[in-house]
């Protein structure tokens, strides 16, 4: 029931979100997958860096390092990339299920 009435509240009913509220929603998913993929990238740069640099320095220092370190690299990206690919596949196919 309403507060000073005899009608019936629908105490389950969603608050109505106005077309403003829905732009500023939209704006935050966005700023938020702007940040994801900022952490995601500098994590990508700071793990590849870490491995191929380990693997691949020597003391003393020679231009085979240079060609370990490009080759490391090319491999890391290459690796994220199909890593990344079917990641978000396995989630768009468990969303389109309805797992998600």
């Amino acid at each position: 029931m309403g507060l000073f009435s005899r009608e019936k509240s629908n105490e389950n009913a969603a608050p109505a979100v106005s077309q403003g509220d829905s732009k500023i929603t939209d704006q935050l998913k966005g700023q938020i997958k702007q940040e994801i993929a900022v952490a995601n990238a500098t994590e990508l740069v700071s793990k590849a860096s870490e491995s191929c640099f380990n693997l691949c320095l020597q003391k003393p220092y020679n231009t085979n390092n240079d060609t370990c370190i490009d080759q490391c690299l090319a491999k890391y990206l290459r690796s994220w990339n199909i890593i990344s690919k079917t990641y978000v596949s396995r989630i768009q196919e468990a969303a389109n299920a309805g797992e998600i």
